[in-house]
This record gives structure tokens, sequence and C-alpha cells, in this order.
């Protein structure tokens, strides 16, 4: 059943480094990144939980805010309601492995960015997508 605890779209999450989107802030990159690679299993799980359970019109509300439309966001509702605790663990596994990996490049990226234009840092981003996408394909990480 899909309820929101009577919390709208503007009640802050109950998970760490979330706090900024209450007052509409979207987190960058980097904060997801963070966000990520503290993450233990349960709090994952109460993630999860809390968008499975979300009232559609809160979920959507708060698709909005991070550019996605209605419909993505109900596919991913109904995705999350119906993964396995072994799928969750497999992805929540993924999720963080590719925080850790990316902590260097990000540290790097937060220190040059002010100093060289986005454009090459666009292109190098796109280069760790890649990897990361050859690491998927693989099943590296």
């Amino acid at each position: 059943s899909r309820h929101d605890g009577g919390a709208g779209p503007s009640a802050a999450p109950a998970l760490p480094g979330m706090a900024g989107m209450a007052g509409g802030q979207v987190p960058g990159l980097g904060d997801g990144v963070d966000m990520m690679a503290n993450m233990s299993p349960e709090m994952m799980q109460a993630g999860m939980d809390m968008v499975a359970n979300m009232d559609p019109a809160a979920l959507a509300d708060m698709a909005k805010m991070m550019g996605m439309d209605a419909g993505q966001a109900s596919k991913l509702q109904d995705t999350m309601a119906n993964m396995s605790k072994e799928d969750l663990a497999k992805w929540t596994g993924r999720a963080q492995t590719v925080a850790r990996w990316t902590a260097k490049p990000l540290a790097l990226y937060r220190k040059v960015s002010s100093l060289v234009p986005p454009t090459y840092l666009l292109a190098g981003l796109v280069a760790l997508f890649a990897l990361m996408v050859y690491g998927h394909q693989t099943d590296s990480f």
C-alpha cells in the first residue's frame, strides 16, 4: 500500500545528505556519490521503501524537481516496490563500489572545476561513464 505518512513533497527525507532537498535543492553529483558511499544496506532499504510507498502526487513533485517526468517516476516506484532483497543487495553493492571508485576522480573534479572550462571536465566525465558501462557489461564490479 502506498502512503506518504503525512509527509508532503517538501518534507525532508530521513536519509543522510538529502536534507537540502527539503528546500527544493537537488543534490549535486558529489553529494550523491558521498551519500551513496556512506549508506548501509539498511539505510538503502529504508530509502527504497520510502520511494516505493510514497504518495504518487508527492513522487511526481519530487521527480519534477530532479528533471524526471511522472511516468518515469511511476516506473521507478514500481520497480523499487517489486525488488527482491537479493536484487537490492546486489545493486546496493554495485552502487557503493561505483561511489568508492569515483571518490578520487570526484575530489579531483572539485579541485579543478574552477580552473578548467566545463566542456573539458564534461569530456572527462563521459570517459569515466564509459569505464563504468564497461565494468557493468563485463560484471567487473
